[in-house]
């Protein structure tokens, strides 16, 4: 849905000043969720933020903008789920300020320790398609000043999927498309693309099984066709959270 930034805080311990403190949502409650395996579902909107069943290593994972494998911890992790309902101090609050929130809530209440690394790993690099030389086929877009004003929606037909968006980063594309990739969704997708700012677009796809029964446009041709980007396989150094410690029960404040 939503990166570390840790450089600011290191240079002021290096200057002997007092480091900023961790943001911090305004109101927070994140409690264990006993229903067992179902549906999790996020929303942030005017400032509130509500989770819904979503196991440890995802909500960590959200947290850090990454990839559930990308998470290194105890292997509880996928069976603890939890609920959180946030508010932020102001319905503007970005997306990366969300996120650090919610890092800090999570080292407030369930008491993480974690540390981020790079390794290497293969994965699906977003890239610029080099066969079509020239802009991508996407309408530059402004950064919402809330997160919920940066969204795509869905619809699926007997043709396929439609997925249209509205001022969304490379970033947040690569973050989601492990979920619409199918059978390939083995490996986290990483943005390559050198594409800032935001952006407008509208992909249509068929899902894999209906390629192979009666032809259609795989995502990855889509990306291509209708998007000028591609996914190519690679090994590349990415960023990792490892959990040293945390505690499977949230405290009560």
């Amino acid at each position: 849905m939503w990166r570390l930034c840790i450089g600011g805080v290191l240079a002021a311990m290096a200057f002997g000043q007092n480091p900023q403190p961790s943001p911090a949502f305004e109101v927070a409650d994140i409690r264990l969720n006993t229903s067992g395996p179902g549906d999790s579902k996020g929303d942030i909107s005017n400032g509130r933020l509500t989770i819904r069943n979503i196991p440890l290593r995802y909500l960590i994972a959200e947290a850090w903008t990454i990839d559930g494998d990308q998470v290194y911890g105890p292997s509880w992790l996928d069976d603890v789920r939890v609920d959180v309902l946030a508010k932020t101090p102001s319905p503007q609050t970005p997306d990366a300020e969300v996120r650090a929130m919610l890092q800090t809530l999570l080292k407030d209440r369930m008491k993480l320790v974690a540390r981020i690394e790079q390794r290497e790993k293969v994965v699906w690099a977003l890239t610029v398609w080099k066969a079509q030389p020239g802009r991508p086929k996407m309408t530059p877009s402004e950064i919402p000043a809330k997160p919920e004003d940066a969204d795509c929606s869905m619809s699926s037909g007997e043709s396929g999927t439609r997925m249209s968006c509205k001022s969304v980063t490379m970033a947040s594309l690569a973050h989601r498309l492990p979920q619409l990739a199918g059978r390939y969704a083995d490996k986290p997708v990483v943005d390559q693309t050198g594409l800032a700012g935001a952006w407008d677009f509208t992909l249509e796809w068929t899902p894999l099984a209906k390629v192979e029964s009666d032809g259609g446009m795989t995502l990855f041709a889509a990306l291509q066709a209708q998007l000028g980007l591609q996914l190519e396989n690679k090994k590349v150094a990415v960023p990792v959270v490892v959990v040293d410690g945390i505690e499977r029960t949230p405290t009560d404040n």
